[in-house]
């Protein structure tokens, strides 16, 4: 199955009837991604994570196993409250209280993008759904995972920079002053002389790890270096300049047809 043959529609109808109903019957939801594949087949994880604990760790894990797979599409299903501008997920067998936001969303490869939001209500017979607020948009705010094919770049990833990009122009002030302390450093503590040289072969070379997902734009990773040593603190990149260190084929560019 293409892209193009994928039957968006009735997959998000499917997705909604399932999460709604669900919610409706037994007064939560499990927090879920689910991803389709070329035979048509849906594939389910349920994210979980310790009381007291974010999801951050359970939403990054569920990131790595969608990309592994390579879906033509990914479905995400969770009850949320929003707190000083940030989203916190439910967890699994929590029951979402009054004001609580049931959200479910469906993303396909070739850019196609549904979500609905349902205000949830606590009454004396148990949960219901307020009306749904739908939208048709690249950015779903609230859907921590974001878009796996133009940025699949997951936390701890070695990643390269594509030529010609640079995290610094070697010309600029910057890489001079670097290189210089580095090699001073070198000249200075030969203890740590191989850290020292492994930084500055990594910066010539463009590599880095990715230390976090940027907040406020979701095609942006934060990087920091592969190494203790670290003169440039960190540095946030657009995902259409970097490629996957270990996989140089699998790039945030790339689509599947």
């Amino acid at each position: 199955m293409s892209a193009s043959q994928f039957a968006f529609d009735t997959e998000f109808t499917l997705l909604d009837v399932g999460a709604t109903g669900a919610l409706v019957r037994s007064g939560g939801v499990r927090p879920a991604v689910l991803a389709y594949h070329s035979d048509g087949s849906p594939e389910c994880v349920v994210l979980e994570w310790p009381e007291g604990a974010g999801a951050a760790d359970a939403v990054e894990a569920a990131r790595r196993w969608l990309r592994e797979r390579r879906p033509l599409a990914y479905g995400f299903v969770s009850a949320f409250t929003r707190a000083d501008g940030a989203v916190h997920l439910i967890r699994s067998g929590d029951r979402p209280g009054d004001g609580a936001v049931l959200g479910l969303v469906l993303r396909s490869v070739d850019g196609a993008v549904q979500e609905a939001l349902y205000p949830i209500r606590i009454g004396l017979s148990g949960a219901t759904l307020g009306v749904p607020i739908s939208a048709s948009s690249a950015s779903v705010e609230w859907c921590p995972i974001g878009d796996i094919w133009t940025n699949p770049f997951c936390i701890g990833d070695t990643v390269r920079f594509r030529p010609p990009e640079r995290a610094v122009d070697p010309s600029s002030a910057l890489w001079k002053s670097v290189v210089e302390l580095t090699k001073l450093r070198v000249q200075s503590d030969l203890y740590k002389s191989s850290e020292y040289m492994l930084f500055l072969e990594d910066l010539r070379n463009g590599l880095f790890t990715v230390a976090a997902r940027a907040a406020h734009d979701p095609m942006e990773v934060v990087l920091r270096t592969r190494t203790v040593y670290n003169p440039l603190g960190f540095l946030v990149a657009h995902a259409s300049k970097l490629v996957l260190a270990n996989d140089e084929e699998t790039t945030s560019g790339d689509r599947e047809s």
